[in-house]
Protein backbone atom coordinates (compact mmCIF):
# COMPACT_ATOMS: atom_id res chain seq x y z
CA UNK A 1 0.00 0.00 0.00
CA UNK A 2 1.34 3.41 -0.95
CA UNK A 3 2.40 5.66 1.93
CA UNK A 4 0.69 9.03 1.51
CA UNK A 5 2.10 10.79 4.59
CA UNK A 6 4.46 13.00 2.58
CA UNK A 7 1.66 14.16 0.32
CA UNK A 8 -0.54 14.91 3.33
CA UNK A 9 2.13 16.87 5.23
CA UNK A 10 1.12 20.40 4.04
CA UNK A 11 -2.51 19.77 5.00
CA UNK A 12 -1.56 18.33 8.39
CA UNK A 13 0.59 21.35 9.21
CA UNK A 14 -2.18 23.71 8.10
CA UNK A 15 -5.05 22.03 9.96
CA UNK A 16 -3.34 20.65 13.06
CA UNK A 17 -4.05 23.69 15.32
CA UNK A 18 -7.73 23.58 14.37
CA UNK A 19 -7.97 19.82 15.02
CA UNK A 20 -6.29 20.15 18.43
CA UNK A 21 -8.70 23.00 19.21
CA UNK A 22 -11.69 20.82 18.34
CA UNK A 23 -10.41 17.72 20.17
CA UNK A 24 -9.56 19.74 23.29
CA UNK A 25 -13.09 21.10 23.45
CA UNK A 26 -14.35 17.54 23.10
CA UNK A 27 -12.22 16.08 25.89
CA UNK A 28 -11.01 18.92 28.13
CA UNK A 29 -7.59 17.26 27.99
CA UNK A 30 -4.62 18.44 25.96
CA UNK A 31 -2.97 15.01 26.13
CA UNK A 32 -6.16 13.30 24.89
CA UNK A 33 -6.58 15.95 22.17
CA UNK A 34 -3.01 15.35 20.96
CA UNK A 35 -3.66 11.59 20.97
CA UNK A 36 -6.83 12.02 18.91
CA UNK A 37 -5.10 14.24 16.36
CA UNK A 38 -2.19 11.82 16.09
CA UNK A 39 -4.62 8.96 15.47
CA UNK A 40 -6.37 11.14 12.87
CA UNK A 41 -3.09 11.69 11.04
CA UNK A 42 -2.38 7.95 11.05
CA UNK A 43 -5.49 7.49 8.91
CA UNK A 44 -3.93 9.61 6.18
CA UNK A 45 -1.77 6.90 4.68
CA UNK A 46 -4.91 5.03 3.65
CA UNK A 47 -5.91 7.62 1.07
CA UNK A 48 -4.34 9.90 -1.52
CA UNK A 49 -5.04 13.57 -0.67
CA UNK A 50 -5.68 14.20 -4.38
CA UNK A 51 -8.85 12.15 -3.99
CA UNK A 52 -10.16 14.54 -1.30
CA UNK A 53 -11.93 17.74 -2.33
CA UNK A 54 -12.08 19.29 1.15
CA UNK A 55 -9.16 18.20 3.34
CA UNK A 56 -10.31 20.08 6.45
CA UNK A 57 -13.75 18.45 6.29
CA UNK A 58 -12.26 14.99 5.74
CA UNK A 59 -9.89 15.41 8.68
CA UNK A 60 -12.78 16.72 10.80
CA UNK A 61 -14.82 13.62 10.01
CA UNK A 62 -12.00 11.33 11.12
CA UNK A 63 -11.21 13.47 14.18
CA UNK A 64 -14.88 13.55 15.22
CA UNK A 65 -15.17 9.79 15.19
CA UNK A 66 -11.83 9.33 16.96
CA UNK A 67 -13.08 11.76 19.63
CA UNK A 68 -16.32 9.82 20.07
CA UNK A 69 -14.40 6.57 20.44
CA UNK A 70 -12.05 8.03 23.06
CA UNK A 71 -14.84 9.64 25.08
CA UNK A 72 -16.52 6.30 25.63
CA UNK A 73 -13.47 5.11 27.56
CA UNK A 74 -12.81 8.54 29.07
CA UNK A 75 -16.09 8.46 30.97
CA UNK A 76 -14.99 5.24 32.66
CA UNK A 77 -11.69 6.88 33.58
CA UNK A 78 -13.55 9.86 35.07
CA UNK A 79 -15.53 7.49 37.31
CA UNK A 80 -12.32 6.05 38.80
CA UNK A 81 -10.53 9.42 38.99
CA UNK A 82 -9.12 10.26 42.42
CA UNK A 83 -10.68 13.44 43.77
CA UNK A 84 -12.29 16.16 41.68
CA UNK A 85 -11.72 16.07 37.92
CA UNK A 86 -11.08 19.36 36.15
CA UNK A 87 -10.34 20.06 32.49
CA UNK A 88 -6.77 21.07 31.72
CA UNK A 89 -5.89 24.66 32.58
CA UNK A 90 -3.90 26.33 29.80
CA UNK A 91 -2.59 29.92 29.89
CA UNK A 92 -3.80 31.80 26.82
CA UNK A 93 -0.19 32.57 25.84
CA UNK A 94 0.25 28.88 24.95
CA UNK A 95 -1.08 29.02 21.41
CA UNK A 96 -1.70 25.33 20.82
CA UNK A 97 -4.53 26.04 18.41
CA UNK A 98 -3.97 29.52 17.02
CA UNK A 99 -6.63 32.21 17.17
CA UNK A 100 -9.83 30.60 15.94
CA UNK A 101 -11.87 33.42 17.43
CA UNK A 102 -10.11 35.96 15.21
CA UNK A 103 -11.10 34.09 12.05
CA UNK A 104 -14.86 34.25 12.52
CA UNK A 105 -17.71 36.73 13.01
CA UNK A 106 -17.97 38.57 16.37
CA UNK A 107 -20.79 36.26 17.52
CA UNK A 108 -18.82 33.14 16.59
CA UNK A 109 -15.69 34.63 18.15
CA UNK A 110 -17.52 34.98 21.48
CA UNK A 111 -18.74 31.38 21.31
CA UNK A 112 -15.23 30.19 20.42
CA UNK A 113 -13.79 31.92 23.50
CA UNK A 114 -16.57 30.70 25.78
CA UNK A 115 -16.09 27.09 24.72
CA UNK A 116 -12.47 27.12 25.88
CA UNK A 117 -13.35 28.18 29.43
CA UNK A 118 -13.21 25.72 32.29
CA UNK A 119 -16.84 26.52 33.03
CA UNK A 120 -17.95 25.44 29.54
CA UNK A 121 -15.74 22.36 29.50
CA UNK A 122 -17.34 21.23 32.76
CA UNK A 123 -20.79 21.78 31.27
CA UNK A 124 -19.76 19.80 28.20
CA UNK A 125 -18.89 16.87 30.48
CA UNK A 126 -22.60 16.63 31.29
CA UNK A 127 -23.47 16.11 27.62
CA UNK A 128 -23.21 12.67 26.11
CA UNK A 129 -20.47 12.30 23.45
CA UNK A 130 -22.85 12.65 20.50
CA UNK A 131 -24.45 15.81 21.93
CA UNK A 132 -21.02 17.26 22.48
CA UNK A 133 -19.70 16.60 18.98
CA UNK A 134 -22.88 17.90 17.32
CA UNK A 135 -22.91 21.04 19.47
CA UNK A 136 -19.27 21.86 18.73
CA UNK A 137 -19.41 21.14 15.01
CA UNK A 138 -22.63 23.08 14.41
CA UNK A 139 -22.38 25.90 16.98
CA UNK A 140 -18.65 26.58 17.14
CA UNK A 141 -17.09 25.28 13.95
CA UNK A 142 -19.97 26.26 11.67
CA UNK A 143 -20.63 22.99 9.89
CA UNK A 144 -24.12 22.44 8.50
CA UNK A 145 -26.24 19.58 9.78
CA UNK A 146 -25.87 17.96 6.36
CA UNK A 147 -22.08 17.99 6.78
CA UNK A 148 -22.28 16.73 10.36
CA UNK A 149 -24.61 13.97 9.14
CA UNK A 150 -21.92 12.87 6.69
CA UNK A 151 -19.27 13.02 9.43
CA UNK A 152 -20.93 10.82 12.04
CA UNK A 153 -23.57 8.89 10.09
CA UNK A 154 -26.75 10.28 11.69
CA UNK A 155 -29.78 11.75 9.95
CA UNK A 156 -30.17 15.51 9.69
CA UNK A 157 -33.45 15.44 11.64
CA UNK A 158 -31.85 13.43 14.45
CA UNK A 159 -28.92 15.84 14.57
CA UNK A 160 -31.21 18.88 14.81
CA UNK A 161 -32.89 17.33 17.85
CA UNK A 162 -29.51 16.43 19.37
CA UNK A 163 -28.24 19.97 18.84
CA UNK A 164 -31.38 21.43 20.41
CA UNK A 165 -30.98 19.23 23.51
CA UNK A 166 -27.33 20.23 23.81
CA UNK A 167 -28.08 23.96 23.42
CA UNK A 168 -30.84 23.81 26.01
CA UNK A 169 -28.62 21.94 28.46
CA UNK A 170 -25.75 24.41 28.01
CA UNK A 171 -27.93 27.54 28.08
CA UNK A 172 -29.84 26.42 31.17
CA UNK A 173 -26.63 26.06 33.19
CA UNK A 174 -24.64 29.00 31.88
CA UNK A 175 -23.57 31.57 34.44
CA UNK A 176 -25.46 34.77 33.73
CA UNK A 177 -23.58 38.03 33.18
CA UNK A 178 -20.19 36.30 33.18
CA UNK A 179 -17.32 38.65 32.34
CA UNK A 180 -13.64 38.40 31.59
CA UNK A 181 -12.20 41.92 31.46
CA UNK A 182 -9.35 43.91 32.94
CA UNK A 183 -11.66 44.55 35.88
CA UNK A 184 -11.96 40.78 36.39
CA UNK A 185 -8.17 40.46 36.58
CA UNK A 186 -8.02 43.31 39.12
CA UNK A 187 -10.73 41.57 41.14
CA UNK A 188 -8.60 38.42 41.28
CA UNK A 189 -5.52 40.41 42.34
CA UNK A 190 -7.58 42.03 45.10
CA UNK A 191 -8.85 38.60 46.15
CA UNK A 192 -5.34 37.28 46.74
CA UNK A 193 -4.35 40.41 48.62
CA UNK A 194 -7.21 39.60 51.00
CA UNK A 195 -5.97 35.99 51.19
CA UNK A 196 -2.49 37.18 52.21
CA UNK A 197 -4.03 39.39 54.88
CA UNK A 198 -6.52 36.69 56.00
CA UNK A 199 -9.31 39.22 55.60
CA UNK A 200 -12.40 37.06 56.04
CA UNK A 201 -14.89 39.92 55.75
CA UNK A 202 -13.27 41.10 52.54
CA UNK A 203 -13.33 37.59 51.07
CA UNK A 204 -16.98 37.20 51.95
CA UNK A 205 -17.74 40.43 50.10
CA UNK A 206 -15.94 39.21 46.96
CA UNK A 207 -17.49 35.75 46.77
CA UNK A 208 -21.00 35.17 45.45
CA UNK A 209 -23.35 33.42 47.86
CA UNK A 210 -23.50 30.38 45.55
CA UNK A 211 -19.77 30.32 44.79
CA UNK A 212 -18.02 26.98 44.18
CA UNK A 213 -14.41 25.83 44.50
CA UNK A 214 -12.80 22.98 42.54
CA UNK A 215 -9.28 21.64 43.15
CA UNK A 216 -7.77 18.88 41.00
CA UNK A 217 -4.71 17.07 42.32
CA UNK A 218 -5.37 13.79 40.55
CA UNK A 219 -4.33 11.89 43.67
CA UNK A 220 -0.75 13.03 43.00
CA UNK A 221 -0.55 16.22 45.08
CA UNK A 222 -2.56 17.75 47.90
CA UNK A 223 -5.95 19.08 46.82
CA UNK A 224 -9.48 19.23 48.17
CA UNK A 225 -11.16 16.09 46.85
CA UNK A 226 -14.72 17.36 46.63
CA UNK A 227 -16.30 20.45 45.11
CA UNK A 228 -16.75 22.97 47.93
CA UNK A 229 -20.19 24.55 47.61
CA UNK A 230 -20.38 26.39 50.93
CA UNK A 231 -19.09 29.98 50.83
CA UNK A 232 -18.08 29.88 54.49
CA UNK A 233 -15.93 26.80 53.89
CA UNK A 234 -14.27 28.50 50.92
CA UNK A 235 -13.53 31.53 53.08
CA UNK A 236 -12.12 29.38 55.89
CA UNK A 237 -9.85 27.61 53.40
CA UNK A 238 -8.40 30.74 51.80
CA UNK A 239 -8.16 32.66 55.09
CA UNK A 240 -6.32 29.83 56.86
CA UNK A 241 -2.76 30.28 58.14
CA UNK A 242 -1.39 27.66 55.73
CA UNK A 243 -2.93 29.13 52.59
CA UNK A 244 -2.10 32.69 53.58
CA UNK A 245 1.56 31.73 54.13
CA UNK A 246 1.72 30.11 50.67
CA UNK A 247 0.67 33.35 49.01
CA UNK A 248 3.29 35.25 51.00
CA UNK A 249 6.07 32.83 50.09
CA UNK A 250 9.25 34.18 48.50
CA UNK A 251 9.97 30.74 47.03
CA UNK A 252 7.05 30.89 44.61
CA UNK A 253 6.37 33.09 41.60
CA UNK A 254 2.89 34.51 41.09
CA UNK A 255 1.72 35.75 37.69
CA UNK A 256 -1.73 37.08 36.92
CA UNK A 257 -2.75 35.98 33.45
CA UNK A 258 -5.66 34.74 31.36
CA UNK A 259 -6.13 30.96 31.66
CA UNK A 260 -8.69 29.15 29.47
CA UNK A 261 -10.00 32.59 28.56
CA UNK A 262 -10.68 33.49 32.20
CA UNK A 263 -8.88 35.70 34.70
CA UNK A 264 -6.34 33.59 36.53
CA UNK A 265 -3.17 33.16 38.54
CA UNK A 266 -0.20 30.97 37.62
CA UNK A 267 1.86 29.80 40.60
CA UNK A 268 5.35 28.48 39.83
CA UNK A 269 8.29 27.10 41.78
CA UNK A 270 11.92 26.43 40.82
CA UNK A 271 13.20 22.95 40.11
CA UNK A 272 16.74 21.80 40.85
CA UNK A 273 17.89 23.09 37.47
CA UNK A 274 16.61 26.59 38.23
CA UNK A 275 13.63 26.40 35.87
CA UNK A 276 10.30 27.84 36.96
CA UNK A 277 7.66 25.09 36.73
CA UNK A 278 3.92 25.46 37.22
CA UNK A 279 2.74 24.27 40.62
CA UNK A 280 -0.86 25.43 40.26
CA UNK A 281 -2.96 27.15 37.63
CA UNK A 282 -6.02 28.91 39.00
CA UNK A 283 -8.77 30.55 36.99
CA UNK A 284 -12.00 32.21 37.98
CA UNK A 285 -15.52 32.83 36.74
CA UNK A 286 -16.72 36.34 37.56
CA UNK A 287 -20.31 37.54 37.37
CA UNK A 288 -21.83 40.86 38.49
CA UNK A 289 -18.55 41.83 40.15
CA UNK A 290 -18.43 38.68 42.30
CA UNK A 291 -16.35 35.52 42.08
CA UNK A 292 -18.73 32.63 41.38
CA UNK A 293 -16.30 29.81 40.45
CA UNK A 294 -12.72 29.07 41.50
CA UNK A 295 -10.78 26.37 39.66
CA UNK A 296 -7.38 25.14 40.83
CA UNK A 297 -5.51 22.73 38.55
CA UNK A 298 -2.66 21.05 40.47
CA UNK A 299 -2.43 17.61 38.86
CA UNK A 300 1.23 17.35 37.74
CA UNK A 301 0.27 15.06 34.86
CA UNK A 302 -1.97 17.77 33.44
CA UNK A 303 0.61 20.51 34.02
CA UNK A 304 3.45 18.50 32.47
CA UNK A 305 2.76 19.48 28.80
CA UNK A 306 3.17 23.13 29.78
CA UNK A 307 6.43 22.81 31.68
CA UNK A 308 9.89 23.93 30.56
CA UNK A 309 11.76 20.99 29.12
Amino acid sequence: MKNNFKAWEPYLVLHRPYLVSFAFRMTGSLAEAEEIVQDTFLECHHIDPKEISNHRAWLTKVCSNKSLDLLKSAYKNRESYIGTWLPDAIPDTFQFWGNLEEQTSPDKALIAKETLTTTFLLLAEKLNPEERVVYLLSEVFDYSFKEVSEFIGKSVDALRKTAQRAREAIDSQKIKNSTNTSESMKLIADFFELVRNQDRAGLENMLAKDSLFWSDGGGKVQAIRVVVSDREQIIRFFASDIISSIYKSQDLKFEYCSINGQAGLAISKRDEGGNWLFDSLMNFEVSNGKIVRIYSQRNPDKLAPLQVS
